[in-house]
């Protein structure tokens, strides 16, 4: 087993020699001691002595859960993980333990369960630290083996060993939730070596035939791994037929036209993928366009990325006169993309008309005034948008506090009038009016 690395639980401190009083429920105080002789209750000996024995005996036989209890609070916090694993469910025990381990545990990222918090963070570190060079692969393989019965989500903040990812959803493909990768090494500092960082298309071939016979994976994210055309296009062959992934992040990344086009191949009208994160990346006005063309059938996705690209005037224009007569995507952000006057027109119609945008970001653009003006007279018909943001597009503070204004005041209409009938309470109207 792929050692833990933790500080070693606290044993049992002596409790019988010293006989430490305990309490036999964690909620009751200890009993006071007293008497002449003190004779310790045969009860309360048993609980210690099978704690303090547990590891060569595991078992707690027919025991009562209260009894349970106190032996699990009473148990070492380094005992062999396969064994711990398999016999103790008790939040509190994992909890001690992780705390022990970690000085950062964030149990709500972890299902609120830390006992899967444990897991998921002990096969992340494993991964992170696996050396191919020093370590047993067999070893690994057992512990990503016995650890898919209660890790559900994978973080992996560096990889530079370049796994087999076969191995990897071998032996998680039908438990694995969501899946975090990133290609590179945390504080190289005067070591860095370009070689270490980003996936190469090797990796990209093994998590494409991976993801093929991924059921359960719901969130995938290769953010930060210096994906290009070639290596975007191999993972998204592997996605052709994939039916379970909703979330994808390829945020910044290389990703061009190319990559884009194999990209809006995945977005048809049999696509579950609700989430796409393309922001920094290098789309143009020919990636803009097929997104465009997958989005007019497309019936899945409800939030869309592209901040920090090049869309253009011309890509811009394309995505928005599509999404004019779309009815799915809810959040759009198309912020910093060199887009101009004419992709201000085509938003002007698009918030005229569409009646599911509720939140959108065109912010760092060069709409110039007269963009600004049709905006906000098209938001004079809109009564569905929550959020704009139009910072920095060249229209004047003027105009970006009266189109600001108008959101707020339509927003506000709009609850004001689900709150007159009845559709939310009184104490959610006043706490959106308070933010």
């Amino acid at each position: 087993m792929v050692a833990e690395r933790e500080g070693k639980g606290k044993p049992l401190g002596g409790a019988l020699g010293a006989k430490v009083a305990q309490p036999l429920h964690p909620l009751d105080h200890a009993p006071v001691r007293t008497g002449h002789p003190y004779v310790t209750p045969l009860k309360e000996l048993c609980v210690e002595v099978v704690a303090q024995h547990f590891e060569a005996s595991p078992t707690f036989g027919k025991l009562p859960a209260l009894y349970v209890k106190r032996i699990v609070d009473l148990l070492s916090l380094d005992l062999p993980l396969e064994l711990a694993g398999s016999l103790i469910d008790d939040e509190s025990y994992w909890k001690r333990r992780s705390c022990l381990r970690w000085k950062s545990c964030d149990v709500d990222a972890h299902g609120r369960s830390w006992k899967q918090l444990y897991f998921e963070k002990n096969l992340q570190a494993a991964l992170e630290a696996y050396d191919p060079t020093t370590a047993d692969p067999n070893e690994l393989k057992r512990l990503l083996t016995f650890s898919n019965r209660f890790a559900r989500r994978l973080n992996i903040m560096q990889l530079p060993a370049h796994i087999d990812l076969q191995m990897l959803f071998d032996t998680t493909a039908s438990c694995l939730t969501a899946l975090t990768l990133r290609y590179g090494m945390n504080n190289v500092g005067m070591d860095y070596d370009r070689s270490l960082f980003g996936m190469k298309l090797s990796d990209c071939r093994a998590l494409a035939k991976a993801i093929e016979r991924a059921e359960t994976l719901e969130y995938l994210s290769l953010s930060g791994n210096l994906l290009d055309d070639d290596k975007i296009r191999m993972v998204a062959s592997g996605m052709v037929d994939n039916l379970s992934v909703v979330h994808l992040d390829l945020s910044h990344n290389k990703i061009a036209d190319r990559g884009v086009r194999a990209l809006a191949k995945l977005l048809d009208n049999r696509s579950v993928i609700a989430f796409v994160d393309l922001s920094d990346n290098q789309v143009h006005t020919e990636g803009g366009r097929a997104l465009a063309r997958a989005l007019r059938s497309n019936h899945s996705v409800l939030t869309l990325s592209l901040r920090l690209n090049r869309l253009g005037d011309e890509g811009g224009k394309a995505i928005c006169d599509v999404l004019r007569s779309n009815q799915s995507l809810q959040k759009l952000n198309l912020a910093a993309n060199s887009m101009g006057p004419q992709t201000a027109a085509a938003l002007a119609s698009l918030i005229k008309t569409n009646r599911c945008l509720v939140q959108l970001d065109v912010s760092g653009n060069a709409f110039g005034p007269e963009g600004g003006r049709l905006i906000r007279e098209a938001l004079e018909h809109n009564d569905v948008l929550r959020a704009i943001d139009v910072r920095q597009c060249g229209m004047g503070e003027e105009l970006e506090a009266s189109i600001a204004d108008a959101v707020k005041t339509a927003t506000e209409a709009a609850e004001g009038n689900m709150y007159a009938s009845g559709t939310i309470t009184s104490s959610q109207f006043l706490d959106n009016q308070n933010t």
